[in-house]
């Protein structure tokens, strides 16, 4: 089977060790840190983890969309994003479909369950032909 993966915010982007500051903003025009506040950006995320995983279950092949890790996009489904403006939310979830249709994989796969159900969505919006699959249930399946 080929998959793709698709990076949670909460896994990802978002997953990095919090960074205590002790400082201050510098009143003005510009924010102005000091000391220098770092932000999490989503460089230390969490994300060869699920992916090794993946590329250990025998027959399964990972091909990856444009934007993985800390480039990729959100389903659109977290931050309560799917309750206050779920238009927008299904269409990024569509874009993000189109994307790993792109892969030429059966199956995208997240770690995320709101990820999970919003694919879902936009897949029966779509009629896309995409399967929806969480890392663990292909584990599941694989035992």
């Amino acid at each position: 089977m080929t998959v793709t993966y698709h990076d949670p915010c909460y896994l990802g982007r978002l997953g990095e060790p919090w960074i205590h500051w002790k400082g201050k903003e510098v009143p003005g025009h510009i924010r102005i840190f000091e000391p220098y506040k770092e932000f999490r950006r989503g460089t230390y995320g969490v994300y060869e983890p699920p992916r090794d995983v993946l590329r250990s279950i025998p027959g399964m092949k990972l091909v990856e969309m444009v934007r993985i890790k800390e480039y990729a996009w959100c389903c659109g489904a977290g931050g309560g994003v799917n309750e206050s403006n779920p238009g927008f939310s299904l269409w990024t979830a569509e874009e993000r479909i189109n994307e790993a249709e792109a892969t030429g994989a059966g199956a995208i796969v997240s770690a995320c369950p709101w990820c999970e159900q919003n694919f879902i969505k936009a897949i029966q919006e779509t009629g896309s032909k995409l399967r929806v699959y969480d890392v663990v249930e292909l584990v599941e399946k694989a035992l």
